[in-house]
C-alpha cells in the first residue's frame, strides 16, 4: 500500500560542505532550517533584518549586504529610518522581532548586525532564500516596499500583488553577480490566511514562476521542494501546528532531513552525524548538578564539543 505521495529530489551536482558558509534570508520558514543548521554547528547566519516575507523586501536586505561592503557610511542605518511601533523603536527594513525600547538603541543594534552580515555574505558560499508571499505593502508616505507593516494604520500602506517577472527582477542581480555562489530558492509552505485560500494560491504559484525562471537561466540557482513535501508528502493537518498554518516541528525536522539529503556532501555525512550526537548531548538537562555521575556527563559532552569543532576547523571551547 502506498499512503502518501513521495516527492523525488535529485541530489544537487555540487553539493555543501561544512566548510561553506550558508546565509539565510526570507519567511520564518528560512528561521525554522537555518536554526537546525545552526544548532548542528554549521557556519550560517538566519535573517539578519529578521523574518521577510516578499522578494522586494529579500532583495532590499541583499542589496544592503552588498553594498554595506563597497560604502559602509552610505548604507547604514540612520535616525530618519527608525520608526516608533507598538513593540519599541524599530524600521520598514526590519521584522519587528528587531525592535528595541530607544530609537539608539535600535540604531546600534541593527547596524552591527549589518556590518556582520555584509562581511559574511561577501564570501563565496551559499544563499539559501525561501519566499512567502508575492503581495507587498507600499508606504505611501515615500513610496518604498515595507517588510512589515508594524501594525500601523493600514490606510498608510497600499497592497498589491507582484507578478512573477517581477520576483525574478527582483533576485537575478544578485544571482548573477556571483557564478561561483550557490544559491537554493524554496517557497514556504506556510500558509497566508489573511490573504484567502485563492489569493493565498495565487501568491504562492507566482513565487513559483519566478523562481523558476531564475533556475532555468542561471545554473548556481536551485530549487528545493519544500512547499510540496508538505502539501503532497505530508498532506495531513497532524503535520501542522495549533495554527493550521504553521509546519509542526516534526514537519519541519523531516524536511530539514530531506534539505540535508539534497544538499550535503556524502563525505560529510558522518560529520552531520557526530553533531547531531553532540546536539542531544548539549541538550541534555542535568537534574542532579554536581555530583560525580553528572560531572562525568559534563566532561565527556564538552570532549564531544570540542571533538567535533576539531573535526570542523574551529577553535574549541
Amino acid at each position: 500500500m502506498k499512503l502518501n505521495t513521495p516527492v523525488e529530489i535529485k541530489p544537487l551536482d555540487k553539493r555543501l560542505t561544512y566548510k561553506d558558509s550558508i546565509l539565510f534570508v526570507g519567511s520564518c520558514f528560512a528561521d525554522e532550517i537555518g536554526r537546525r543548521c545552526a544548532e548542528r554547528y554549521f557556519d550560517v547566519q538566519v535573517n539578519p533584518f529578521g523574518v521577510l516575507f516578499n522578494p522586494c523586501s529579500v532583495s532590499d536586505c541583499l542589496g544592503l549586504l552588498e553594498g554595506y561592503g563597497i560604502n559602509a557610511e552610505g548604507c547604514s542605518f540612520i535616525p530618519d529610518d527608525v520608526i516608533e511601533t507598538s513593540g519599541g523603536f524599530c524600521s520598514f527594513h526590519h521584522h519587528g522581532s528587531m525592535a528595541r525600547p530607544t530609537a539608539q538603541e535600535f540604531l546600534d543594534n541593527v547596524n552591527q548586525v549589518l556590518a556582520d552580515a555584509s562581511q559574511f555574505f561577501y564570501r563565496e558560499g551559499w544563499v539559501v532564500v525561501t519566499l512567502g508571499t508575492a503581495f507587498i505593502y507600499t508606504d505611501k508616505d515615500s513610496g518604498n516596499v515595507v517588510a512589515n507593516c508594524h501594525k500601523l494604520p493600514a490606510d498608510r500602506f497600499e497592497r498589491t500583488m507582484i507578478d512573477a517577472d517581477q520576483v525574478y527582477d527582483a533576485l537575478n542581480q544578485y544571482v548573477a553577480a556571483r557564478p561561483a555562489r550557490q544559491w537554493i530558492f524554496t517557497v514556504s509552505p506556510v500558509r497566508h490566511l489573511a490573504d484567502g485560500l485563492h489569493a493565498n494560491t495565487l501568491s504562492k504559484a507566482t513565487l513559483h514562476l519566478g523562481i523558476q525562471k531564475l533556475v532555468e537561466r542561471y545554473p548556481n540557482a536551485h530549487y528545493f521542494p519544500a512547499f510540496e513535501i508538505l502539501m503532497d508528502e505530508l498532506r495531513d493537518y497532524r503535520f501542522y501546528a495549533d495554527d493550521m498554518m504553521h509546519p509542526s516541528a516534526q514537519a519541519a525536522d523531516y524536511i530539514f532531513e530531506r534539505f540535508m539529503d539534497y544538499v550535503l556532501a556524502d563525505a560529510d555525512r558522518p560529520l552531520l552525524a557526530e553533531a547531531e550526537k553532540v546536539r542531544s548531548m548539549m541538550q541534555h538537562k542535568i537534574l542532579n548538578p554536581g555530583t560525580p555521575q553528572s560531572a562525568k556527563f559534563e566532561a565527556q559532552r564538552n570532549q564531544a564539543l570540542n571533538s567535533l569543532l576539531s573535526a570542523l576547523g574551529r577553535c574549541p571551547h
